[in-house]
């Protein structure tokens, strides 16, 4: 738990529509889950990947990773909240 909120890298196992699965050498995968995903994000299998340590999703029984630079997503809900407000 110790490293939650750093940067983990590893390496892509799996890429799927709804995300990409990581080994980072831990105790359970890691996956990006697709709204961290862009649509000009070109990941491969065996692929490194560095990213935050965002959470334990204990229903996926994964790690959710963020990529550097990619807003977290309790962070895009709040900003949409305050958007939406603004326009009405």
């Amino acid at each position: 738990m110790r490293l939650m909120g750093s940067i983990v890298e590893g390496e892509a196992t799996a890429v799927f529509r709804w995300g990409v699965i990581g080994d980072l050498g831990l105790s359970r995968d890691g996956l990006i889950d697709v709204l961290y995903i862009d649509d000009d994000d070109n990941y491969q299998v065996g692929d490194r990947v560095s990213c935050y340590l965002d959470d334990f999703d204990e229903m996926k029984n994964k790690f959710i990773l963020r990529p550097p630079g990619q807003v977290p997503l309790a962070e895009r809900l709040r900003r949409r909240e305050e958007q939406r407000g603004l326009s009405s």
